[in-house]
């Protein structure tokens, strides 16, 4: 995965509210640990994960939450949102989740196809006519020299959904698409002003960030290669187009308004910025090996070190950004969160308001990718897949800690992540604020301790 959208995947929810600057948090039934096959004992060790990641320096704060079948299960808040102010974590703090958008974008497009408004093979160049005259990369290694051949057959809306249509992710990797990137100055999803290294100017508008994107030759046919990057983004004007409505308008109306998501923005109000973490930076023991997992186990970690790189008050979620984009743009909280997973575990209902059809969330939620694509990435040999938004847990004994036997997941670039395991009913939300960095496999050492069995660790033993 590239730098700002590396994977991570989780729990995550805070215990601690600052008075004067909380919104109100509608008190849950909770869970009883039985039913969902959760003992004391591992409950106990979340939370010792939890406040090791703070007190070993991997991460100044973070927030975890499980639910079991749509009821707190455990809540968990440790370290600090901002070191520099020292302002505990709140159960409602604001956490920038990234490509945690994705899967909400996902479901934007998915609710649109349920209406009949656009259909899943469509193709792009339907609603962006510039993708009618997309080229693939053939060879070359450096902009000037690349030649390029014709699509083999359209990119659809379902390759946008399963990161199977030839786009990438701007980077300082080697290679003349990613220089492309960089020359056109084409935003990760950030939504800071990306600079283009030809010196011509940055892009206005999602008018002008689609066209110069489909301008730049894919990396591969459509359909081919599972490769991460901005087709979410372009998903998301795809959405605006096939709605007639502003991105943001669509998914407040049809997503969070609905599924009483109130504390989820595009832009951080200005009432509501105090309650946003600071963001942090820091190495990374596995950087390049693009797996979706980590395999660095916490015991073999040392000591950790961050350093901020963005003030909550000064951050560029705090302010209007020019593009509603849907791969990266979204600040949300765990309990928001917590509630679209909810509603994913319930067939695409909530609180007896239908979001989207059963069929369709079976559809997002089982892996699309054919065995050519899977075979390309690092997601096969960890037993995952991708469906229409999400990865997919496909063969539990191949990742490298425990997980569920089957469900779903993602993860965003500043180590926030969720998981939905349907066997057990559970639903996870882990927010933390670091890019880079060694949380994830804290990450995953959560799961473990919720997943691990002797059958399963017998099967890893002899693999």
């Amino acid at each position: 995965m590239k730098a700002l959208s590396r994977l991570p995947i989780g729990i995550a929810i805070v215990l601690s509210l600052l008075s004067g600057c909380a919104s109100r948090i509608e008190p849950q039934a909770a869970a009883m640990p039985q039913d969902c096959g959760v003992t004391t004992a591992q409950l106990q060790r979340l939370r010792e994960i939890n406040a090791e990641v703070v007190a070993r320096g991997f991460a100044p704060g973070i927030t975890s939450s499980i639910h079991c079948g749509g009821k707190p299960l455990l809540t968990v808040s440790e370290g600090l949102a901002d070191v520099a102010r020292n302002r505990p974590m709140a159960e409602n703090d604001l956490f920038r989740i990234y490509s945690m958008t994705k899967p909400l974008t996902s479901l934007a497009a998915m609710i649109l196809a349920d209406d009949k408004q656009l259909k899943l093979d469509d193709p792009v160049a339907k609603y962006l006519p510039e993708f009618a005259a997309a080229t693939v990369f053939e060879s070359g290694d450096t902009p000037e020299a690349i030649k390029t051949t014709p699509l083999k057959r359209a990119v659809t809306i379902r390759d946008l959904l399963r990161h199977t249509a030839g786009l990438t992710y701007i980077s300082t990797a080697p290679g003349a698409v990613n220089r492309l990137y960089v020359l056109r100055g084409i935003d990760h999803g950030g939504g800071g002003v990306v600079v283009p290294a030809d010196k011509s100017a940055p892009v206005a508008d999602i008018n002008e960030f689609t066209r110069r994107l489909a301008a730049i030759p894919l990396h591969d046919q459509p359909g081919v290669q599972f490769r991460y990057g901005n087709a979410t983004d372009v998903l998301a004007a795809v959405v605006e187009k096939a709605s007639g409505q502003r991105y943001r308008d669509f998914m407040a109306t049809r997503i969070l308004q609905p599924l009483k998501m109130q504390d989820t923005f595009f832009d951080v109000p200005k009432e509501k910025v105090s309650r946003l973490t600071a963001a942090y930076i820091g190495k990374s023991s596995e950087d390049g090996t693009g797996n979706v997992l980590r395999s660095t186990q916490v015991k073999d970690l040392g000591q950790g070190k961050v350093v901020q790189i963005e003030d909550p008050h000064t951050s560029i979620f705090a302010r209007p950004r020019y593009i509603d984009f849907g791969g990266a743009g979204l600040v949300s909280t765990a309990a928001d969160y917590q509630r679209f997973l909810h509603m994913l575990l319930n067939d695409g209902m909530l609180d007896g308001v239908r979001v989207v059809s059963a069929g369709t969330v079976r559809e997002m939620t089982r892996n699309h990718l054919s065995a050519e694509a899977l075979a390309t990435r690092s997601l096969a040999a960890q037993g995952l897949g991708f469906g229409l938004g999400f990865a997919t847990f496909n063969d539990a004994t191949k990742a490298p800690t425990a997980v569920p036997r089957k469900g779903y997941f993602w993860g965003g670039a500043a180590s926030t992540y969720f998981w939905v395991d349907p066997d057990r009913r559970i639903t996870g939300v882990v927010m933390a604020q670091v890019f880079g960095g060694d949380v994830m496999p804290f990450y995953l050492e959560m799961l473990s301790a919720l997943y691990a069995t002797d059958d399963r660790a017998t099967a890893i033993e002899t693999r």
